[in-house]
Parts: structure tokens; C-alpha cells; sequence
């Protein structure tokens, strides 16, 4: 069955609008169904109509529920139910139904997707109607009902073929949840086919198109025929940009350069940076020096693999390209702490509710391409949140937890097979912490692709900090002395002989050390921030006196645990062995403890996250005011060839705002230097796009509020807020809410500052809706097309003055430089680049930007243009001005198509 609603489950005037039934009956020829509209008190939303396709005409002469009720209850009433998201369909029919339907038995077809398909990118129907079905979700209650039945249908019929992602879902049932009724689906018992490994590289495909040499003309006219283009890559432009910006990365690669380059919204830099990358590497494959490519998130690795690398080495006829994906080894499923947590699934002591989640760990570990678990989709941990702890445990977050010659031993260990691929790659795509931890036991580090390169100075700042976690402290004790009645931890990395004399101690230390971090935790609660966060400045007063003690208790504490394991474990322990690098991480996180605590000195500064209720998840980063020596000696010194690209990486000609903490230009001077090169957009901003900063003043929360509605009702939605502050963002999406609610318009923000924004576009993109949100969205979102025609900016994006933005500004000053020029407002306008370029992403795109808070009468005020493509200037207007502007770009009429 399915059911569609004017609204959510937790909006309360939400509504059944149209309920689909398929009757299943043994021997019942044709299948019975029932479906009707019902009749809304209330207009349907702008939402609703253009997600069914239904208008207030379309149901004006439906029934009522209240007429319909008596033949819902007598059909549902005597039957198993099957729904997909079940909890949906019971708590509408409970609420507007009858609430003895809430006690009916259902099946929910997410338990079952989630053990078949954990592969997939989420839980939701339409993804399983366009993997299984080849088509999109009809969202009309009967079809979805339909399609809900035809999926598990094709299920069935795949089981039956003895396809293997089913044979592995069956076993994991039968082993960890031989009660699911869905088991009987997945067919008979039978053995798991025995699947050979699957390649490690990308699937590219077969090309027909003549090998592009590594010759940078070759490069521009293979880059320049559109006719080639179009058959890789859909709406293919040739762009001269993109070729010049090519024939930057070509000389890189042949040179042996540093470069720092920006490509501008529309150019192609993934595109022109393979265009190079790929001939280079496929002319030099004997030399086994791969080049390595950095993206920011494992979301933007995925997409490199799976979409552009292989259309890229397709357009340039290059299909024996090998390249390979790499991620931290926390995100591959280790095979020995693997075996540990999975034998607990079949202990009598789990309870029946959380089995489910060891067959879900068990399939993610065979279906998931690779062995890879650490990006499972969060629908599968919202629906079993222990599944959760159970993939933390599975993986060998820390080398210490399983040793290469240990790995080695387990031919089917994910992790060992990708790491013994990254030999025999071409390219290898990783992500920035990956790169800037780069380990020694990979293939040597010599040329690196850095795309999004402005975010590489943030990633800096956590790798090469010190850093602790009560959870990751405890899990290192646990990993010297084995933890009682726990399968999960490995072979204790001290010898048994020794283990045993030091068992009671290492009990008493281990809560003791617990004891002393939570209570560390709740001392600084009450200076933590909003959202949990402490900043302890550079000589910390009797107000954190508490705290201190704490900290120095647990910092003693891990201490004297590694002085006394390094007595037990003898003289001539091997220094590189995993216990001497587990007792010398103890020895570091108590020197951070102590450093936070006692003020960390002129060249680093301690602050705490995430300090919360019950006070044992916060995070310890105690970071360098200049990381750029680190960076330098553990990563910059040991490559022949950098090239940083970004769509916002200049802002006056000068990197500074977003490379200065790094020192690259700097260090780099020497001839032949750093090649730096700007490509612009080739979009249309003169006459797409609008940037104004609004002059009425007035309370920002209020002014914003006001903006966003009035370009909501204008646009039909189509409205992205952005905002430097997430108490802001929550006040005035309470605010607009309730105003925008009878125009059908919804508004959508994050509940939280870990949410992640991609859940929302897709939500976004799909009605008429308005979209706030805080820092995670001020880049990285792509919402082409007219789904999105206005950006309303509540304040100038200036950073948090942090205790580490003070010492950097301090320590720029002492260098004679401006550092509210150079630092405070280059940060800004960078922020404000990367805001302004969420509006425009095709060339057939317009729109307008709207700065709530501009501070147009600051002297600054004019260099807002810097952050803003060629061509374009602020503005300033009052907000009854903003229709003249919606004009001017030939937007916003008063008729808005559904």
C-alpha cells in the first residue's frame, strides 16, 4: 500500500490526500486493488502539486475520508500490510484513519532493501524504481503501491536467478535473523556463489577515439572537437578557457612545477586537468609514478570515479587507463576485527531488535564494491542506529590495530587488496586528509592534482594538530590491554605474560582515566558555546581551574600507563612496533591535555568541540598558529609536481585568503616560481545575474525573514538563505515557516550543524520550497537550472573570531603586514565568492543576489566587486526595489508554472 499526503508526519494539519491498495491473494486472478482521491480541507500545497500532479480542481470532487473510512478499515483491518517506509503509512492511518490500524502487522520493504542493496545511495523508493525498475517514481498512491510490489518482485525473481548480492543478503539473514519474514523471499538455502574479486580500478569502458598523445596541442584540439565532446559528455562545449587552463596543467606535468589555478564556474576544470593528467600518466606508465588526485570529500572521489574519470579516458582513447580510489583505512572493513564483532551476532544475549543490524554489517561487508563501510548512506543508521558502533568496530581505524604483515595474512581483506593495487594504478584519487597523511607504505607521493585547493589550509590545521578523544584514548587502552568480555579488540598489543601481572591495573587505570575525561567535559560545559564548543585562550584564568585539574589528573594517568607498559614489555621493544606507537599516542594526547589546559604557548592554540551531555564525545584539537612548516616537511618537500585548482581560489589576484597559513607562494619564490593562471566563467553574469545589498536596515533576523518571503512568493520558491550564523538560520526559518505554509512553499534547514546539505537539495529541487543554511552550504551545492533563481545572503560572511584567527592576525601584524586587509576582509570575500557562485550554474541560468547586511557604509563596501565574476558590481536598493531587479534578469512573473 501507499499512501500521499498534503504534508509530513509531523506536520499536524497534514492530510491523507490519495490511498493505492494491491489486494494479494493466493490463487486471487486478476490482483484486486483499491485506490481513491479524498478531498482536503485545505487548498494542496505548491509542493504536493507539482510533486503528484494533482490541483484543488483534480480532488474538488473527491470524497472525504470521513466517507471513505469505513471500506479503508474493512480493507486493511484483516491483512498484513506492506509499505515502503512503513512507519509513514501507520502513523497517517493511526492518526486520520482509526487508531486500532496502528497495531495491524506490517513489513517495511526498506528492512528488506537495506540488507539486499546496502550499495544503494539511500532508502527511498524512487531509487530502487529507477536501479530495479528502469523508471522514476510516479508519487500517486496506486503506482508507487505498484511499484512497491514489483520491487520486491524483482527481488524475488533475482533470487531465484541466483544473483549474488541475494544469495549474501539470504545468508546474512539466515545466520544473524532467521525470524525475518523476509527471508522466505530470498529463496531456498544454497551456497554463496563464489564471486571472483572485482577489479579495483574504474570501469572505463571501450573507446573508439584515437589516443591523445601528451602534447599540449594535441590536448586543445581533442578538448576543441565539440563532435568528440558530445559523444562522452552530455551538452559538450568546447571553451577556450578550459583549453588554456589544460595547457596550464600540461606544462605542470612536464616541468615539474608548483601552480596555483582558478577555473571559473562553467570552465571544466575536473575535464581539463584529466585532459593532461591522463596522456601524461599513460606515456609514462613504466615508471610507476602515479599521479595522484585530492578532492576535498570521499562524495566528490566517488563522483571522479565513477563519472569522470571514465568518460574523460573514454574522450581521449585511453580505455586501459587504470585508476583507483583510495580513502583512509578507517573506511575499509579490516577481516580479523571484522570476524571478533560479527560472532557476537549469533550470541543469545543480543537482543532480537539489533540482530538485524549484524546481517545489515555482514551484507554492507559483501555487497558494498570493495569492502568499503565507512560511507554507509545515514538512512541505514537512522533505521538501525546500532549498526552504526557495529561498522566502527569492523574497520582498523589506527595502523597499530592491524599491522600490514597482519593484513597480509588475510588475502581477502579489503584494505590489504586496495593497498596492494595502488601499485599497478595510473591515477589514484584520494581526498585531502588521505593526502596530507599520505603513508610511507604507499607508492612514493610525486605528483598531486589538488582540486578544491582553498580548503586545503582547514585540513592542514586538524592533520597536523594534536589532538584527543575519551572515546579514541580508551580504545588505545583497550588496544595495550584487551578489554574483558569484548570480542572486538584485536590481539592485545602486550605480550599475555605481561598482560596478566598488569590486568588489574589496567582495569583500574582505564576507569580512572574515564572518570577524570568525562569530568574534564563537564567542567568546561558551562563555557561551552551553542553548539558545544570551548576556546581556551593563551593564558587560561582561574575560570578554567577545574578544568585544568582534570586534565592534568587524566594527562598523569596515561602516563604512568605508558611508562609502566613500556617496563613490562622489557628493553629492546622494536620503536615502530604497534605498541611503542600506540604508548607513544598516549604520551601525545597527555601532552595536549596539558598544553590545552596550561595555555599552549605564542605558537598554538587549544580549543574543545562538541562538549555535550554526557560529556565523553568532545574533541581536543590543540593546533600550530602557523602550520606551514609541518605541511612543508611532511608533505610540499617530497613532491616534483603541485597543481592546486579552484573555482574560488583568487580574490584581487591574490591566494593569500585562502593558501597564506600554508606559505606556498612563499616558499616557492625561487625561479622558475609559482605559475599562477585565472581562467574566468564563460556565463553571462552582466546579464544574468543581479548582486544587491539591501540599505533598509533594521533587526537582521526580521530584514531576512522579510527578504526570503517576499522572493519566495514571487519565485514560487526557488529561494536559497545563507547564513554566518545557525542560531540566525533557526530563527528565521521559524519565522517563515508558518507565513510561506498556505502559499505551499516549505522551508528547509538543517537540524542540526552536522546535517548533510545534499539530503536537502535533492528535497529542495523536487518543489517549490525555500532552502537555509549555514557554512556547509555556502559551497559545494549545484542546483542548475531554474530550481533555484535567488540567494538571499543575511549578513557579509566574515569569519568567527576565533582565539586562532586572533593569534594569525597578531602574528601578521608583528610582520608588518595589514592584517585586516590581507587576512579578515580576504577571508571574507572569499567566503562571499564562494556564496554568490551557488546562483548561477549553466549559462542559461539567471538570478538574483540578495545582501541583507551589506554594511554599505563601510569603506570596505567597495570591495565587495573582488568577490564577484567579471563584469558584475554590487548594488544598493531597498527591499521594494527587489521586483525591478527580478525584471531586469526576466524573472519572478507574478504566474509561476507548477
Amino acid at each position: 500500500m501507499d499512501l500521499e499526503t498534503t504534508g509530513l508526519v509531523h506536520d499536524p494539519e497534514a492530510e491523507i490526500l490519495e490511498v493505492g491498495v494491491v489486494l494479494l491473494d493466493p490463487g486471487l486472478d486478476p490482483i484486486a486493488v483499491f485506490q481513491t482521491l479524498l478531498r482536503p480541507s485545505r487548498p494542496l500545497p505548491r509542493a504536493i502539486q507539482r510533486l503528484t500532479g494533482l490541483g484543488d480542481d483534480d480532488v474538488a470532487g473527491a470524497p472525504s475520508l470521513a466517507e471513505v473510512r469505513p471500506a479503508l478499515v474493512e480493507v486493511l483491518a484483516a491483512r498484513r500490510l506492506v509499505a515502503h517506509n512503513a512507519g509513514f503509512e501507520r502513523a497517517f492511518l493511526a492518526r486520520g484513519v482509526e487508531a486500532r490500524l496502528a497495531e495491524v502487522p506490517m513489513l517495511d520493504t526498506q528492512d528488506l532493501l537495506a540488507v539486499t542493496h546496502p550499495d544503494a545511495p539511500d532508502l527511498r523508493l524512487e531509487s530502487f524504481t529507477r536501479s530495479l525498475l528502469g523508471r522514476e517514481e510516479r508519487h500517486r498512491a496506486l503506482e508507487d503501491a505498484l511499484d512497491t510490489a514489483r520491487v520486491i518482485s524483482r527481488v524475488a525473481r533475482g533470487a531465484r536467478a541466483g544473483e549474488a548480492r541475494y544469495a549474501a543478503a539470504r545468508e546474512a539473514l539466515e545466520i544473524y535473523a532467521a525470524d525475518s519474514p523476509w527471508l522466505p523471499l530470498l529463496g531456498k538455502e544454497t551456497a554463496v556463489p563464489e564471486a571472483s574479486p572485482a577489479s579495483p580500478f574504474a570501469v572505463v569502458g571501450e573507446s573508439r577515439e584515437a589516443p591523445v598523445s601528451f602534447d599540449p596541442d594535441a590536448i586543445a584540439a581533442a578538448l576543441r572537437d565539440e563532435a568528440r565532446g558530445r559523444r562522452h559528455f552530455q551538452r559538450y562545449r568546447a571553451r577556450e578557457e578550459q583549453v588554456r587552463l589544460a595547457r596550464h596543467f600540461a606544462r605542470v606535468l612536464a616541468e615539474g612545477r608548483v601552480a596555483l589555478l582558478e577555473g571559473g564556474t562553467g570552465v571544466g576544470k575536473s575535464l581539463a586537468y584529466l585532459a593532461a593528467a591522463i596522456p601524461w600518466v599513460m606515456s609514462r606508465r613504466e615508471e610507476r609514478e602515479p599521479v595522484v588526485i585530492s578532492t576535498r570529500t570521499k562524495l566528490l572521489q566517488d563522483q571522479l570515479m565513477g563519472k569522470d574519470i571514465p568518460a574523460a579516458a573514454r574522450f581521449l582513447g585511453h580505455s586501459e587507463l587504470r585508476a583507483l580510489s583510495i580513502k583512509g583505512r578507517a573506511n575499509y572493513a579490516c577481516e580479523r576485527r571484522l570476524a571478533r564483532v560479527l560472532a557476537e551476532g549469533v550470541e543469545p544475549r543480543i537482543f532480537a531488535e539489533d540482530r538485524l543490524a549484524y546481517a545489515l554489517l555482514e551484507s554492507c561487508v559483501r555487497i558494498r564494491p570493495h569492502g568499503e563501510i565507512g560511507s554507509v548512506p545515514a538512512g541505514w543508521l537512522r533505521r538501525h542506529p546500532a549498526l552504526g558502533d557495529l561498522l566502527r568496530r569492523s574497520v582498523a581505524a589506527r595502523a597499530e590495530q592491524c599491522t600490514r604483515e597482519q593484513c597480509a595474512s588475510h588475502p581477502a581483506c579489503p584494505l590489504g587488496r586496495r593497498r596492494a593495487a595502488l601499485g599497478e594504478a595510473d591515477l589514484v584519487v584520494a581526498n585531502h586528509d588521505l593526502l596530507l597523511r599520505w603513508p610511507p607504505d604507499y607508492p612514493p607521493l610525486a605528483s598531486a592534482i589538488v582540486d578544491e585547493v582553498h580548503e586545503l589550509a582547514d585540513v592542514a590545521d586538524e592533520v597536523f594538530a594534536l589532538e584527543v578523544q575519551p572515546q579514541s584514548a580508551l580504545e588505545r587502552m583497550d588496544d595495550v590491554f584487551g578489554r574483558p568480555g569484548r570480542h572486538d579488540a584485536g590481539d592485545p598489543l602486550l605480550p599475555a605474560s605481561a598482560r596478566r601481572a598488569a590486568r588489574r591495573d589496567g582495569l583500574a587505570w582505564r576507569r580512572g582515566l574515564d572518570q577524570e575525561l568525562r569530568a574534564l567535559g563537564s567542567a568546561l560545559g558551562e563555557r561551552a558555546g551553542d553548539f558545544g564548543e570551548v576556546q581556551i585562550p593563551a593564558r587560561p584564568g582561574p575560570g578554567f581551574a577545574e578544568a585544568a585539574r582534570h586534565a592534568d589528573a587524566a594527562a598523569t594517568r596515561l602516563e604512568e600507563v605508558a611508562d609502566h607498559v613500556e617496563r613490562l614489555a622489557g628493553p629492546g621493544s622494536d620503536p615502530g612496533s604497534p605498541l611503542s606507537r600506540t604508548l607513544q599516542e598516549l604520551r601525545r594526547a597527555a601532552v595536549a591535555l596539558r598544553l590545552a589546559l596550561s595555555g599552549a604557548g605564542e605558537d598554538a592554540v587549544a580549543a574543545f568541540e562538541d562538549v555535550v551531555p554526557p560529556w565523553d564525545r568532545w574533541r581536543l584539537r590543540v593546533r600550530s598558529v602557523s602550520p606551514a612548516d609541518a605541511f612543508h616537511e611532511r608533505f610540499f618537500e617530497r613532491l616534483r609536481v603541485f597543481a592546486g585548482v579552484s573555482a574560488s581560489l583568487f580574490v584581487a589576484d591574490d591566494a593569500f585568503a585562502a593558501l597564506g597559513e600554508l606559505e606556498i607562494e612563499a616558499r616557492a619564490a625561487a625561479p622558475p616560481g609559482v605559475l599562477r593562471a585565472s581562467e574566468p566563467s564563460p556565463f553571462p553574469y552582466a546579464e544574468h545575474m543581479r548582486v544587491v545589498a539591501l540599505t533598509d536596515g533594521g533587526d537582521v533576523v526580521l530584514e531576512t525573514a522579510a527578504v526570503l518571503e517576499h522572493l519566495a512568493r514571487r519565485l514560487g520558491g526557488r529561494t536559497l538563505g545563507l547564513f554566518t550564523s545557525l542560531r540566525r538560520m533557526q530563527e528565521v526559518a521559524a519565522l517563515l515557516a508558518p507565513r510561506l505554509r498556505a502559499e505551499g512553499i516549505e522551508v528547509l534547514a538543517p537540524r542540526r550543524a552536522a546535517d548533510d546539505p545534499h539530503a536537502l537539495v535533492e528535497r529542495f529541487s523536487a518543489g517549490s520550497a525555500v532552502l537555509l543554511g549555514a557554512r556547509k552550504f555556502w559551497q559545494g551545492l549545484d542546483v542548475p537550472g531554474a530550481d533555484l533563481q535567488a540567494v538571499v545572503i543575511e549578513k557579509l560572511p566574515f569569519e568567527v573570531p576565533t582565539e586562532l584567527r586572533r593569534r594569525r592576525e597578531q602574528r601578521l601584524r608583528a610582520a608588518g603586514a595589514d592584517a585586516f586587509e590581507r587576512y579578515t576582509l580576504g577571508k571574507m570575500l572569499l567566503n562571499l565568492k564562494q556564496m554568490v557562485g551557488r546562483l548561477i550554474r549553466t549559462e542559461e541560468d539567471r538570478g538574483v543576489v540578495v545582501i541583507v547586511e551589506g554594511r554599505t557604509d563601510r569603506p570596505y563596501f567597495s570591495r565587495l566587486a573582488a568577490a564577484l565574476p567579471p563584469g558584475c558590481q554590487v548594488t544598493t536598493a531597498r527591499r521594494d526595489e527587489l521586483d525591478r531587479l527580478l525584471g531586469e534578469v526576466g524573472i519572478g512573473t507574478t504566474e509561476r508554472p507548477l
